[in-house]
């Protein structure tokens, strides 16, 4: 492509020392930067990108889009625009020939249930014989290419060469995670989608936004976007729903539990602690779910996802044999079985809010005790992690608070914040190793117990002073339960 016709999807911008060159491809990261590559550089929130401007130039790349006016010796080709950020979702979208233009783009916002709902919804489309892509949390699934997920949504220049990806694949379909770090950054601009799913909001990120209204305004730009064909599906028991429903031009679908005027109904039959069987209603059809996740929270999820279809047009039975072929999403109240005679389950809950939906799901389905394994992750909302102590306290039987990606801060600091929030004694224990907790609590179990390891779900590292370690919550209580079972042969 040349550097003219690429940057003619650019609403405003100067040149300078403009040559019309070959585009071999496009990064705002200049570590990536190849023979030909248009170099965009980014301020963001830790480093700003016009300070590798000079290594990029050395990379060989063909162009620079900047957010302000530089200096360099060489003749360069220099676009200065704007917002960087814009630019660079614009230029990605052109790059890849818009390839969600060609697709059918499921996109899924809100605080808790993104991800299960992500994998509900890619089941779906599955079990109707069609492929779906997917970017997420846990991973970015192309076919069978898999990558592992550095963010919920990568850059956007990722997200358009992803997309494009699947489509020469021949997938059709691509269901997608938007955070609020991502809508803000404008990561999924270009993006055309054809449906948007809000599960819930409550707080979260407040290190990185204003205030609760700023991170919801942040998640309404998902559906303002949305044109009149598109559809809009709400979570009708969630008072933050009507303010979606109020700034969108699409079809808007409603689902719920507690509201029966909503399009989409659940009526709960049985909740277990590894499945719920419940009663989907819908101007489509009356059919009976029975879900492979616990939790009512689930049922909001499955809910989701099955409103979501039943707009795009799938036919019910699917539906079900999609979200019912579903056995679990990795990290995700996960289940580790090693033939113990206790429960244990590992999830991603790392807000209060999120860890008191867990805790309530277990305790409804629990004749033992819920033993509790938890922290706060480092240089991150300071605020929650007294509420995390008092949910711990007042939804378990015994809880550990140990360490989470302490990052740059020091354990201990963490968790006396978290200790601020806890009003009984004796009902917590305090072990910085996140290892020597986990030990600890499963030693503690007994039959009918309910052991809950929360925070890192999927995560399968330990981040602290700058540094990755190996640490996988699933494969630690696998050997500690194995080991255990060896020493009781």
């Amino acid at each position: 492509m040349k550097l003219s016709e690429l940057c003619s999807c650019l609403k405003e911008y100067k040149s300078c020392d403009f040559a019309e060159k070959k585009v071999y491809g496009i990064t705002q990261d200049s570590r990536k930067v190849k023979e030909g590559y248009v170099f965009v550089a980014i301020n963001g929130h830790k480093v700003d990108g016009h300070d590798f401007i000079i290594e990029a130039i050395e990379k060989g790349a063909a162009a620079l889009v900047v957010g302000k006016k530089i200096e360099v010796t060489s003749q360069i080709p220099r676009i200065t625009v704007s917002n960087t950020r814009y630019a660079l979702a614009a230029l990605s979208n052109r790059f890849y020939g818009e390839p969600s233009s060609q697709m059918i783009v499921v996109g899924i916002t809100g605080t808790n249930g993104k991800t299960t709902t992500s994998y509900l919804t890619k089941s779906i489309i599955e079990a109707s014989g069609s492929k779906a892509g997917l970017i997420g949390t846990i991973q970015y699934q192309i076919g069978d290419r898999v990558i592992p997920a550095q963010e919920t949504t990568p850059e956007s220049v990722e997200i358009q060469g992803y997309l494009s990806e699947m489509l020469k694949s021949g997938i059709k379909y691509a269901v997608i995670e938007a955070s609020s770090h991502a809508l803000s950054q404008h990561r999924l601009d270009g993006v055309r989608f054809s449906s948007a799913i809000f599960t819930n909001l409550s707080v979260e990120h407040l290190d990185y936004h204003v205030n609760i209204r700023d991170y919801r305004a942040e998640k309404l730009k998902l559906v303002k976007g949305l044109g009149t064909e598109a559809f809009t599906i709400l979570n009708a028991d969630h008072n933050a729903s009507k303010h979606f429903a109020g700034c969108t031009k699409s079809r808007v679908v409603w689902y719920g539990i507690k509201k029966k005027n909503a399009d989409v109904t659940a009526e709960i039959i049985h909740m277990g602690a590894d499945a719920t069987r419940f009663l989907l209603s819908s101007p489509w059809g009356k059919i009976i779910m029975n879900v492979n996740l616990a939790g009512k929270y689930n049922v909001y999820n499955a809910l989701a996802a099955a409103a979501n279809a039943l707009a795009l047009g799938f036919k019910i039975d699917t539906i079900k044999s999609g979200i019912e072929s579903l056995s679990g999403v990795p990290g995700r109240l996960e289940k580790i079985d090693c033939g113990q005679d206790f429960h244990v389950y590992i999830d991603f809950a790392h807000t209060h809010q999120a860890l008191q939906v867990v805790l309530s799901a277990l305790r409804g389905v629990t004749t033992g005790r819920i033993i509790l394994v938890f922290g706060c992750g480092g240089d991150r909302d300071r605020k929650k992690r007294p509420k995390m102590g008092h949910i711990a306290e007042k939804y378990s039987d015994l809880f550990w608070i140990t360490s989470d990606n302490p990052r740059s801060e020091a354990p201990h600091n963490i968790i006396s914040e978290i200790q601020k929030g806890v009003r009984k004694e004796g009902c917590f224990r305090v072990q910085a190793d996140r290892r020597i907790a986990i030990e600890e609590a499963l030693s503690e179990a007994k039959k009918g117990d309910v052991v809950i390891i929360a925070g890192k779900g999927h995560e399968q590292y330990q981040i602290s002073k700058g540094t990755m370690i190996p640490f996988d919550d699933r494969e630690v209580v696998r050997q500690i339960l194995q080991d255990n079972m060896v020493l009781h042969l």
